[in-house]
Parts: C-alpha cells; structure tokens; sequence
C-alpha cells in the first residue's frame, strides 16, 4: 500500500483573476523545506437536558491557513511577494500597494496522488532568516478564502505543473552582498560585521465569516507591518547606531541577497525606527553585542519596503 511522504510532497500556486475561482492553466511549483495546509474546524456539543449521553456534535466553523517554509533562492518567492505588497514587479520594483492579489494554493502527495486546494488565499506573511553559520532561510503563511472540503484525488489545476526555479540556495557566505544602515554604514563583511538579522512582513487578513457556508464572505488585506531584529559587533562605528536608538532617531537600512551582479534582491527600508534592544550581556572571553529590535515605517515614494531584483 503506497503512503503519502516527504519525497512525495509538492506546493503548488496560481495567480487568481476572480478570488476564489482557480484559472484553467499551469501552476508554479514552489521549493520548499515542509510545513503544509491546516484546515481548522469549530464543533460545539448538543446540550439536550434530557439525555445522558452527547447525541450530537455540531460544526460550526472551518479556517483554512497554511505555512511554506523554504530555503532563499532568487526568484522563488517573486510571485507570493506580488501577492504580501499588493503589487506587481514594475521594471523589476515592487512596492507596497493596495491591489487584492489571491492565489489558488496545493498540497499535492504524488506518491498517493491526493491533493488538498485552497483557493482565494491572500499571503498574511513572509519572513526571512539569516544567521551566521546557517543558510538564509524563511517562512510564508496564508488564509484561505475556500478552505478545502475533501481529500481530493485530481489536482484542480488544468495542466500539468510549471518547474520551480532552480537558481541556486543563497549561504550567508557569498550571497549577502549589501547590510548598510543610513546609506553609508556598512554593516556587512568588511564592515561592522553582522551576527544575524531577520525581516518579518506581515498583512493580516480580514476575515468575514458568515452562515450556511464553510467559505468566507470576504477575505481581504489589512496593514501592511514590517519588523525585525539586527544583532552587531560594537565597534566604534556601531556607537552611532546605539545613539539612534537611544534617541529615538529614525534611519534606513539596505539588504542585498544573492549574486554579486545578477540575480539578486536589494530590500530598501527607508523609514525605519529601534524599537528595542542594547548590547547584551557580557561575559568572559566573549565579543559585546548589539542587540536590536526594528520597525519599517511608510517613507514616499519607495513605501515601507522596496525590493529591486536583478535577473
């Protein structure tokens, strides 16, 4: 009897026209590490005075959400990311915008040639991870307009998938090109020197639940967040970044991922405030660390985030 694995696991996605109505085309399959769709229900038990057993449990809700972990690679996440800012790549620019982009998403287990479909899913986040010493690594999430209502044994697409990109896994070795802080200060090899740093953007959906129906009335975007945290080594010249903090002084940060020339994203935080943070805890043999929370405010014209890709 075949059973369902890793090696058989498969995400594919699609851009939709209409939300919640899947296009008769091919979709694109993403690269991803795990995670998967989670369909949450709601019941509640008949309380019947009378009886002395539950005669009955009662659905009253489904949520569908799902999680896409993936390892950094160029062009693997451009289409989702259309899909977070509200947006479309302009001459290779994406800035935040204010266009509903929904997607047709799937679980596909080839090996057992089941699939699971959720359609007019918005992306409520995308977080990226670099850390010394580990590949850059990170974390999409959705919500589904149409959570799925049966193991399905055909996918809902009407062809057969398109290739994940295959350009390659970005360390944070040879891939991270730029880490500057306000236009000048080098935060990365050669530089001040960066322990880690992460980049959480967040849209949360606004959810319209209704009756007689498992499906949403309306699924749409809400506000646009950014944060994340930046962790240095306190040179003198990381004293002016302390200064900032202290002082409530806003600046910019820059981080370009990928090739030296080619195939690279250059994220652009214009606006940009510490929220938190100081230098940690010292101890015996051991470098001082500056330890920093941040947000990413509205800045015009390039809004809170804006990525420039080179192909």
């Amino acid at each position: 009897m075949s059973r369902a694995t890793a090696r058989g696991y498969r995400v594919a996605f699609l851009a939709e026209v209409t939300q919640g109505t899947t296009p008769v085309t091919a979709p694109t399959l993403l690269r991803t590490t795990g995670g998967g769709m989670s369909v949450a229900a709601s019941s509640v038990e008949s309380e019947e005075a009378q009886l002395f057993e539950v005669p009955d449990v009662i659905r009253t809700n489904v949520e569908g959400t799902g999680t896409i972990n993936f390892e950094y690679s160029y062009g693997g996440i451009h289409g989702l990311l259309e899909g977070l800012f509200g947006a479309t790549w302009t001459t290779n620019v994406l800035r935040v915008g204010s266009t509903l982009r929904t997607f047709t998403i799937e679980d596909q287990f080839t090996d057992i040639s089941r699939f699971l479909t959720a359609r007019g899913c918005i992306i409520e986040s995308i977080s990226i991870t670099l850390q010394q010493g580990s590949k850059i690594t990170g974390t999409i999430t959705y919500r589904a307009l149409t959570p799925p209502t049966s193991f399905a044994t055909a996918t809902a697409f009407g062809a057969a998938p398109n290739a994940a990109p295959t350009s390659p896994i970005m360390s944070p070795v040879g891939s991270v090109q730029l880490i500057q802080e306000a236009g000048a200060l080098n935060l990365g090899p050669a530089g001040i020197g960066t322990l880690g740093m992460t980049i959480n953007m967040t849209r949360q959906g606004i959810a319209m639940p209704q009756v007689g129906t498992t499906a949403l009335a309306g699924l749409d975007q809400g506000t646009f967040v950014c944060t994340g945290t930046l962790s240095l080594y306190v040179p003198i010249g990381a004293t002016a970044i302390i200064d900032k903090y202290l002082s409530d002084t806003a600046t910019q940060l820059a981080l370009t991922l990928g090739g030296a020339s080619t195939l690279r994203d250059a994220y652009l935080f214009s606006n940009v405030k510490f929220t938190e943070g100081g230098i940690g805890e010292m101890s015996r043999n051991s470098p001082a660390n500056l330890n920093l929370s941040w947000q990413a405010l509205a800045s015009s014209p390039n809004t809170t985030v804006q990525i420039t890709r080179t192909p």
